[in-house]
């Protein structure tokens, strides 16, 4: 035998099951950021924008039996959430409101605070998962055992998952119940009992696109800065090209003609509003007339593009 053996050798350690290997890789990264003190702060900073919604749920329920209560419900549908439509069902049948109410207040925890909320936190971390193990080449030790790429793909993006689901579909949940809890009676499960099913949806629909996106962004360069920059960008200028595409048109034909400028047909440009369309229609609050698919076919692009990308920049690696 030689004296020095180098060269491929099998493993001849415990094997793990195909579905936890993956679990070990999300393991490792998830104690390498959760030391970091600025992640913990910005995951309990995340969880304070929902006394807002569950304020709102409070004085809903308050309001179906106090004209307090009722007054400040119908002046705040009327104003900041521009529908007078419930404000005046409001007044008639407060209770046939109840679900639409409390799914647009969840709604718009979903999409303004947490939306930004999760911008942050993946900016944050998601650059550190793949470009880091590129650059150190630590890859070489997690394929140095019987790792496939697509499980090591996994447990990176189970990483991401963790984190958005601690201030996504954890907070959203814990609103739910904090509605039922603050309400006058149980009864309200009987009318409200999808709202919870429709958080998970309305969760996977914004966690898995965006992490795909994410770990692809991550893949392409060993630079972390580079690799956070594309990130922002990507909802920085979608958002301002949204917001120029769908306001100049209107402010040239002023504000007689402004009604027929058609705002949904820019969706796509702008990951936050193809987002919003995706979980308005979730939530069953979309009244548009147009089609939510396209907007679920790009979200099933992103990932399924964005993963095969990062699957192929590895393999490419494992290569050389």
């Amino acid at each position: 035998m030689p004296v020095h053996g180098l060269g491929y050798r099998e493993w001849v350690g415990k094997r793990n099951h195909q579905l936890i290997r993956p679990l070990f890789v999300a393991r490792s990264g998830i104690t390498l950021i959760w030391r970091r003190r600025m992640i913990r702060l910005l995951l309990m900073v995340a969880w304070l924008p929902m006394a807002i919604p569950a304020i709102g749920i409070f004085c809903f329920e308050q309001g179906i039996t106090d004209q307090t209560y009722q007054r400040f419900i119908i002046q705040t549908l009327r104003g900041p959430m521009e529908r007078p439509d419930l404000a005046m069902q409001m007044l008639e049948d407060p209770v046939s409101i109840r679900h639409e109410v409390w799914s647009t207040l969840i709604l718009g925890f979903f999409r303004v605070p947490q939306l930004f909320s999760m911008v942050l936190l993946i900016g944050l971390i998601a650059p550190l998962l793949i470009s880091y193990d590129l650059r150190s080449k630590a890859y070489l030790q997690y394929f140095s055992r019987p790792l496939s790429t697509n499980e090591y793909i996994v447990g990176k993006s189970a990483v991401i998952w963790f984190f958005l689901g601690m201030i996504t579909t954890l907070p959203g949940l814990a609103l739910y119940l904090l509605g039922v809890l603050l309400s006058p009676e149980l009864s309200v499960v009987s009318t409200t009992w999808d709202i919870p099913l429709r958080i998970l949806m309305a969760s996977v629909a914004l966690i898995i696109p965006t992490t795909a996106l994410a770990i692809s962004y991550s893949a392409c360069t060993v630079e972390n800065r580079y690799a956070s920059f594309a990130w922002f960008a990507t909802w920085i200028m979608g958002s301002v090209a949204y917001q120029v595409l769908t306001n100049v048109p209107r402010m040239g034909r002023g504000r007689r003609n402004a009604i027929d400028i058609d705002t949904e047909r820019w969706l796509l440009v702008s990951p936050y509003h193809t987002l919003g369309k995706v979980e308005t229609w979730i939530f069953g609050l979309d009244i548009s007339e147009t089609s939510v698919w396209p907007a679920i076919l790009i979200l099933l692009a992103i990932t399924v593009v964005g993963t095969l990308f990062v699957r192929s920049r590895l393999i490419a690696r494992l290569s050389i």
